[in-house]
């Protein structure tokens, strides 16, 4: 064969001695345009230029790794230069971060060698990593996406009703019932998707005590916001949570997130709870310093601003992320979830170990069933978002006429509120529930609120 050199780039002269133009152009190259034919080493040059043009090449990647090093944190040099010192002198230091990987190397005598073992390590610990990457990256892309659209679209929503209902100069008393009639359409739902499940023999005990149990809190609550007279306030946030969870709903009946991880249970349920309220009850704190978004700017006068709720939107996509991964996790783990693959087609326990978890995000066509499933779970997180606002605004309605400071006031009502999250956690999952009397397990898509 003979390789024709047309396109390949030349040696040529510089200042500093002759070296090869292949830095320049390489770049630009295409791979494609190369004739291969008889490949003659003489093309390359003389000695002295393809010597000089390798060093060159050399002394560029020399300048990028040393300036990879200088980014590095104090742990990553640690383990810099515990590499190196085994490269150097075979030592393996506990701290390296490869594990056991290079304990079949230490009889390897040479420094190649060495650097070939800690390449071969390193490659193992990113292919260990990639699996569980590209399930934060399904879970972050879909899910973090999907809330934060929803967001968006539920504080732009808030602000508008919130200017019509001033310049309407629409009466408290009409806003107050109509926040109750919204309050109720989450209830609505719950039964309509509970009588659903009983014709199909789907429902169970803990499911129907847990959507008796959200109706009765959501119904609770919205007594007590007409009795302190801050129903009327809360229209706004109502609609908007109609709007958000409806938005919600919709998109993620079309692009689901299915894993293989076990049924929720009391210890999955108790763990996940206490992490939910616990991440947006410091959410909330954060959010207050923030500036004012939606519904609370509109009512403090002042203009749209898309900066303001994007910064909300980004702090609930965030929360609700570490929910789903924090979900997920628990009802994966052998520990909180000892009955893991019971229902699974494989019933030896050493292969039930080797189940590795996998979530991934799809795009379906919903069915009759999964719309009913939607319209259930829709219903569920419509009765938690309302419960939360009215009693966080009957709460501050009763802060306010004490003698306990502004800031005081909202730790106190963000405290109390995280832990209503914790308790309501419960029925919103159990209500999800149903009934499996089948010998396999589908992956389905997660219950989060």
């Amino acid at each position: 064969m003979r390789l024709e050199m047309s396109s390949v780039p030349s040696m040529i002269s510089t200042e500093s001695g002759c070296v090869s133009s292949l830095e320049s152009t390489i770049c630009s190259l295409d791979v494609s345009t190369v004739a291969v034919g008889d490949f003659r080493v003489s093309d390359l040059g003389t000695s002295k230029q393809v010597v000089a043009g390798l060093e060159r090449l050399d002394r560029s990647i020399a300048l990028s790794l040393d300036q990879l090093s200088g980014n590095l944190g104090e742990s990553g040099r640690n383990i810099l230069a515990h590499v190196e010192r085994y490269t150097l002198t075979g030592e393996i230091h506990p701290e390296a971060g490869f594990g056991d990987s290079l304990k079949g190397a230490l009889n390897t005598e040479n420094r190649e060698g060495r650097l070939k073992a800690v390449l071969e390590a390193g490659l193992g610990l990113l292919e260990a990593a990639k699996r569980p990457g590209l399930n934060l990256l399904n879970i972050t892309g879909r899910t973090g996406l999907i809330i934060v659209l929803a967001t968006l679209l539920r504080e732009y929503i808030a602000s508008l009703v919130v200017h019509a209902t001033r310049e309407g100069d629409t009466p408290e008393a009409s806003q107050a019932w109509a926040a109750v009639a919204l309050a109720m359409t989450g209830p609505v739902l719950t039964l309509i998707g509970a009588v659903g499940r009983e014709f199909e023999g789907e429902a169970t005990l803990r499911s129907r005590l847990s959507c008796i149990g959200m109706a009765s809190a959501v119904m609770g609550s919205a007594i007590m916001a007409c009795v302190t007279g801050t129903a009327s306030k809360l229209f706004p946030a109502m609609i908007g949570g109609v709007v958000y969870n409806t938005a919600r709903a919709v998109a993620e009946s079309f692009f689901p997130l299915k894993d293989n991880a076990e049924r929720a249970n009391v210890m999955t349920t108790g763990v996940t709870a206490a992490v939910h309220g616990a991440v947006f009850g410091m959410l909330r704190e954060l959010g207050s310093v923030m500036p004012l978004s939606g519904p609370a700017r509109a009512a403090a006068e002042l203009g749209y601003d898309f900066g303001a709720d994007a910064i909300q939107a980004g702090l609930n996509g965030l929360g609700m992320v570490v929910d789903t991964v924090v979900s997920i996790l628990c009802k994966s783990w052998h520990v909180l979830s000892p009955s893991r693959g019971l229902d699974s087609v494989l019933s030896d326990p050493e292969s039930l170990q080797r189940i590795v978890l996998e979530v991934r995000a799809g795009v379906q066509r919903p069915t009759s069933a999964q719309l009913a499933d939607a319209l259930t779970l829709g219903g569920l997180r419509l009765s938690f978002g309302h419960t939360v606002n009215l009693v966080g605004g009957a709460a501050a309605l009763w802060l306010s006429e004490s003698e306990v400071g502004d800031d005081t006031q909202g730790h106190i009502v963000n405290g109390c509120l995280a832990v209503m999250m914790m308790l309501l956690y419960f029925p919103l999952i159990f209500g999800n529930l149903k009934r499996t009397d089948h010998t396999y397990a589908l992956p389905q898509e997660t219950p989060v609120p």
